[in-house]
């Protein structure tokens, strides 16, 4: 890819996007990394090292280097983003390409500015900072540029970040303690309470997104669950049904409703007015658990629909920002301040 002068990175707690201007999503990985507990030598970055989680010997682990929006470790995320970027740009590149990041919100800018520093470091030329709500919300397909309120809710692995945009700029947000990590640690505990069975991540993840359910289904949908006993020690496996993952869900959603319903109060009357009109888009992979949209819509009282290709949200929203910067030049990429989208570092 010697032809590679502009690119943009979707830094999620649990998949990492890449896109290329004028040839759109070009990487996706989960961010995982699996290194050796002595050394710290990383073995295996992405999909290869999901694998591994829950399976690895004594000598090996399985870490996401960002959990909870929050950089756990600085180490394992310079390897990771250094592998991606190796990937998509090779080792040796004709020359260096700038970057758009979109970042989770409520990130320190310490935490920013490391990160933009390894990026350098990795090969870029530049790095423009994004909250990840923005290109969510252009993805999406809102026009977040108008004099009009438009709600975007972007429910990620970490945190849900929520933001109420006008004339370009955020005019309210927050980033919320619930996403799709707490809905999987949700069913993991409601598990161990009825089953007495202890399950790992990637059952619950698996759990979540084949019978996961906000509310109830046409049809009940059952699934089997294998982990340990907790009362025996040994391997067991358990059906567990769709109606078992509403009850599982609940509390996690009951403080996501709360969470958004005290935004909406904090919303001036005249946006707030818009997205009663409007609606609030969804997008983000925690917004794909069925039946999500629907309860929201619901419990608020305010019409929310699911974005196309939700997961891919942000991915797209900086491809827009890439291959279209003149169009989105009056728009705020970071709450608070505006960044240039201009080629002319």
């Amino acid at each position: 890819m010697f032809g590679i002068d502009e690119l943009g990175m979707d830094l999620g707690t649990s998949t990492l996007h890449i896109v290329v201007r004028g040839k759109g999503l070009v990487l996706s990985e989960p961010a995982y990394v699996t290194y050796d507990r002595q050394t710290r030598d990383v073995v295996a970055v992405g999909e290869e090292a999901r694998r591994m989680l829950g399976r690895t010997p004594a000598g090996l682990a399985v870490e996401r280097p960002l959990r909870d929006g929050r950089i756990r470790s600085f180490d394992l995320v310079s390897k990771m983003l250094r592998y991606m970027m190796r990937k998509v740009i090779g080792k040796r590149a004709a020359f260096r390409p700038r970057l758009l990041l979109a970042l989770p919100g409520g990130m320190a800018p310490s935490e920013r500015q490391t990160l933009v520093d390894v990026l350098v470091d990795a090969g870029v030329r530049s790095v423009v900072p994004v909250d990840e709500c923005v290109a969510s919300a252009i993805g999406g397909g809102l026009r977040i540029d108008q004099p009009y309120g438009r709600m975007n809710i972007d429910v990620g692995g970490g945190r849900t970040n929520v933001s109420v945009f006008s004339l370009g700029h955020q005019i309210v947000w927050d980033v919320l303690d619930v996403g799709g990590d707490k809905f999987d640690d949700a069913i993991i505990d409601y598990l161990r309470k009825k089953h007495n069975l202890l399950i790992g991540e990637r059952t619950a993840e698996e759990l979540k997104i084949n019978i996961g359910s906000a509310r109830m289904r046409g049809v009940r949908l059952e699934m089997d669950a294998c982990g340990r006993s907790l009362v025996s020690g040994l391997p067991r496996a358990v059906s567990v049904n769709s109606e078992e993952m509403i009850e599982a869900l609940s509390e996690p959603l009951r403080e996501l409703v709360n969470d958004l319903h005290r935004i909406i109060e904090r919303t001036p009357p005249e946006l707030a007015s818009d997205i009663f009109d409007e609606g609030i888009t969804l997008s983000g992979g925690g917004a794909q658990l069925f039946g999500l949209a629907e309860e929201i819509s619901e419990q608020l009282g305010i019409r929310t629909t699911l974005a196309d290709e939700a997961d891919l949200c942000v991915a797209h929203g900086l491809s827009a920002l890439i291959d279209d910067p003149d169009r989105y030049e009056n728009i705020d990429l970071i709450a608070g301040g505006r960044s240039d989208l201009g080629r002319n570092e």
